[in-house]
């Protein structure tokens, strides 16, 4: 009863300010001044009447092109109001802070008639649950009741419309839509009572009540507003799980929630309210997925993700052609990203809703195959992802805003595949299982067809990058082609292991199918493209790549290694030929691979044990091809791919070398030598990676790469060094860990000169080719070959006084000596080395080594000598250093006459 007294009140409210509404709109007709009604004095802004010239949705007749950007005015009043108008991010956003702000403030302002929709609808559920409480009314009586309530508030709001209006300026403002939204749901909660209250209805009857409902809602929201429209779409949403019960055919609201879905598009295409469109579209996702968690229907679910992904690219124009324009999603989120991107170019509203349905498709294609049914299921997931990629290249041909949906079925597919192989998925199990097929059976065509596929989509790629002439998008087309083909093959190769199920002849027979068809679109880019062939070099370049695939698949270690060299080789005569600057990226990939090769996988390990005719062939002639490489570049263009394969011939040579040493000590299960020469190996690699810094222009990851390289390569040897030093030096004896054995070979060119001759070679040549790094990080190069040097000496010093055993006990008189003597003599020759490059820096570290010799002699050879020897000794000594202060002074002297060069 007090509902029904509070409706009848709001009633008499509302008519009373009607006649109140006359008399305000009387005395603004008079020129009476003017005042704001209370409660409706903020307009809540609507969507399509943006605040600045900027289309939200395409304003010309022709529904297919964009509205052009407003011409500038000569007035500087107008000027001067645009510019302060004009916001700092794109007007063309449904959800605009200035939006947001608004309908704040309208709901700030204006919430009474919230409540008082409230109140209304909520007199229909309490009349109902009044007659539950009471048994005033049979059940009948009760719903008949509830619909009669929810009609006359739709009757009052259609009045109140149809003799005032709804609009935001009339003084009846928003009434309308408070009554008739309270009628509906008040018809709602009939419905609803009668299934489940009561059970006068079934499944069937409650689903088309709700029906109705929800599509008298969407009827009246295109004469009062998105509010209405909103309420039939949640209505029409939810009305499948509301009425419960069970159906013997669910797959058919599939189709339902498509219809839920476009009837919501085609609404918004002709009122234009935008976010009535991204309503639609989340809810018929939502309630498919909601669907699909109880029911499965995988069919059904990727049927109603393609026909929602095609309604909301052609329905919002109003096309069966897309013709979108403006600005690409991509670029968008990437200007957002970087001022690089930065663009005129207005992001648009259809093209985000395209994008976003199309990612929402997509989603439910890669749902389906990760659900992974059978393998069934997971073709027709790549079908689906298979009739994305042909709409977007093919269908959104004409609509450059809707370029980069391409990019999403492609990647998913990769994925899909991808995952399968990651987790031994049920397609991937059935083509495994062909390995136990009868001998004489046909392999399994997954693998195949799924490459054919790729090749179809890099064809369709290709095909579109033809279109118009030669620009930034048909590049991006272009190496979309040259990379999703042979991606695919490369995936299937590391996690599918097709060969022993195919043959590794029929397998690479697959990669050259793909490296034909690349040479078919370079030539065909060619031909096109005139004088331009970055086209083409990108086909090449691809071509190029499945070739040596196909090499890694059918060829042996060495084999593989020397087709690699060649490819290169082939890249470089190509370029000189055609002028293809991009192959310059496959040189120095190659250049790298074939380092790796030889150096890490199968590299030394497999040197070191493999016939000496193909370490030969792999190394040298590795070295031959790369060095013809190096003398064929143009040393104008390719600066970089020149300074990689330079580097990349120095390694190979320095480490086919130290790998023919090595082979010499294999017979010792412990030698100093044998452990310098493994350590060698990566102080060589650590040199090639800091040489090719010196490449000017290479972009910040490849410099962070080679650096992060050489670092680690560096580490390992510092601590291979210091643990050969410790365990393996041929003065530690046989009982500690091993130790590093007996000096072998004869005297001077020994073990000791591999051992530690040849790192301070090594390091010396790091010294004199850096010269591109910062002077203090050389000498470390300096230092470490001199170091080497002086541990090489001491060691063969050691080696004439006490035979090949070096870890033998104490130290002889005359080895002591000659330490000395050795001492003196480097100390001498670093003197004059340092007067002859008048280095005033060499010449302060020579007199430190005589200060050192000096010390020893006093120090340790004094309590040695005897006699006259010790008389000699002294004499001569001091003879020595009575010379030597003699030439510093004159090497002072001369100095004096020129400054000395630090």
């Amino acid at each position: 009863m007090i509902t029904v007294l509070l409706t009848i009140a709001v009633l008499y409210l509302f008519w009373a300010q009607h006649g109140l509404s006359k008399q305000i709109l009387e005395l603004k007709d008079q020129g009476a001044p003017q005042h704001n009604e209370p409660g409706i004095k903020t307009v809540l802004p609507s969507i399509d009447e943006p605040t600045v010239k900027a289309s939200v949705w395409p304003k010309s007749e022709d529904p297919t092109v964009s509205e052009p950007a407003p011409m500038k005015v000569d007035s500087p009043a107008v000027e001067t109001k645009s510019a302060t108008e004009q916001p700092a991010r794109p007007n063309n956003f449904v959800f605009r802070a200035e939006n947001l702000q608004a309908f704040s403030t309208w709901f700030r302002e204006n919430w009474f008639l919230g409540i008082a929709a409230l109140s209304l609808a909520l007199a229909g559920v309490f009349l109902v649950q009044y007659g539950v409480e009471n048994g005033v009314l049979t059940p009948f009586w009760r719903v008949m009741g509830a619909l009669a309530l929810g009609g006359a508030l739709i009757a009052v709001g259609e009045v109140i419309r149809r003799r005032s209006g709804d609009e935001a300026d009339r003084h009846t403002a928003f009434l309308p839509s408070t009554f008739s939204g309270a009628g509906l749901v008040t018809l709602f909660v009939a419905a609803l009572s009668a299934r489940h209250l009561y059970g006068l209805i079934g499944v069937e009857a409650a689903l088309v009540a709700l029906v109705m409902a929800s599509l008298l809602s969407v009827i009246l929201g295109w004469f009062y507003g998105p509010f209405l429209a909103a309420i039939g779409i949640i209505g029409s949403t939810a009305a499948p799980f509301l009425v419960g019960g069970q159906s013997d055919t669910p797959e058919a609201f599939y189709y339902y929630f498509v219809l839920i879905a476009l009837v919501a598009l085609a609404v918004d295409t002709l009122r234009r309210w935008a976010w009535i469109s991204v309503f639609g579209l989340f809810a018929g996702f939502v309630g498919a997925w909601l669907l699909y968690s109880d029911t499965g229907g995988d069919v059904h679910l990727l049927a109603f993700a393609l026909i929602t992904a095609v309604g909301a690219v052609a329905i919002p124009q109003r096309s069966l052609l897309p013709s979108h324009q403006g600005a690409t999603t991509l670029g968008t989120g990437l200007s957002l990203v970087s001022s690089r991107f930065k663009s005129d170019l207005a992001y648009e509203f259809p093209t985000r809703l395209a994008a976003g349905t199309f990612a929402a498709a997509t989603g439910a294609a890669l749902v389906v195959a990760f659900r992974d049914a059978g393998p069934n299921e997971i073709w027709l997931s790549v079908i689906a992802l298979a009739f994305l990629f042909v709409a977007a290249t093919v269908w959104m041909r004409r609509a450059p805003a809707l370029m980069d949906l391409a990019v999403v079925p492609a990647f998913a597919f990769l994925w899909v595949i991808l995952a399968q192989g990651l987790d031994h998925g049920s397609l991937k199990a059935e083509f495994l299982a062909g390995q136990l097929r009868e001998p004489e059976s046909q392999p399994p065509f997954t693998v195949t067809a799924l490459a054919l596929l790729a090749v179809i989509a890099s064809a369709l790629a290709h095909w579109r990058s033809l279109f118009g002439r030669l620009s930034k998008a048909n590049m991006v087309w272009a190496s979309g082609a040259a990379f999703f083909a042979p991606a695919t093959l490369v995936i299937f190769e590391v996690l599918w292991s097709p060969s022993p199920i195919l043959g590794a002849g029929y397998w690479a027979a697959h990669a050259m199918f793909v490296a034909a068809v690349m040479v078919l679109f370079a030539g065909h880019s060619g031909r096109k493209d005139g004088v331009n062939h970055n086209r083409a070099a990108i086909y090449a370049l691809a071509a190029i790549t499945m070739i040596s695939f196909a090499l890694v698949v059918v060829l042996t270690s060495a084999a593989l290694t020397i087709s690699l060299a060649v490819m290169v080789l082939g890249a470089v005569l190509v370029d000189r030929k055609f002028e293809m600057p991009l192959l310059s990226w496959f040189v120095q990939i190659g250049a790298i691979v074939i380092g790796w090769r030889l150096v890490i996988w199968p590299g030394v390990d497999w040197a070191k044990d493999a016939p000496i005719v193909e370490v030969w062939a792999a190394y040298g002639l590795s070295a031959i091809l790369l060095g013809a490489s190096w003398y064929l570049i143009d040393k104008n263009r390719w600066h970089a791919a020149r300074i990689t394969v330079e580097s990349a011939v120095w390694l190979v040579l320095a480490v086919f070398a130290t790998t023919l040493l090595l082979r010499q000590f294999e017979g010792d299960i412990e030698s100093h030598a044998k452990i310098s020469l493994v350590i060698s190996v990566w102080l060589i690699s650590a040199i090639v990676q800091l040489y090719r810094m010196c490449i000017a222009g290479s972009p910040l990851l490849i410099r962070i790469v080679r650096a992060s390289l050489a670092a680690l390569f560096g580490f390992i040897t510092v601590a291979g060094f210091l643990f050969a030093f410790i365990l393996f030096s041929p003065l530690a004896s046989d009982s500690f860990l091993g130790g590093g054995g007996e000096v072998r070979g004869p005297f001077v060119f020994d073990s000791l000169l591999v051992a530690y001759g040849l790192p301070a070679l090594i390091l010396g040549v790091g010294y004199w080719a850096l010269d591109h790094l910062r002077p203090w990080f050389r000498k470390l190069f300096l230092a470490g070959s001199a170091f080497f040097v002086a541990v090489y000496t001491t060691f063969e010093i050691r080696r004439f006084w006490q035979g090949n055993d070096l870890s033998v006990r104490g130290i002889m008189q005359p080895e002591l000596y000659s330490y000395t003597i050795a001492m003196l003599l480097v100390s001498v020759g670093l003197l004059f080395f340092a007067f002859s490059r008048r280095s005033l820096a060499l010449r302060r570290i020579a007199m430190i080594g005589i200060g050192l010799t000096i010390a020893k002699v006093f120090l340790v050879d004094m309590a040695g000598l005897t006699g006259l020897i010790r008389v000699a000794s002294f004499l001569g000594l001091g003879l020595s250093l009575s010379g030597l202060a003699w030439i510093d002074r004159a090497m002072s002297a001369r100095w004096e006459k020129n400054a000395p060069q630090q």
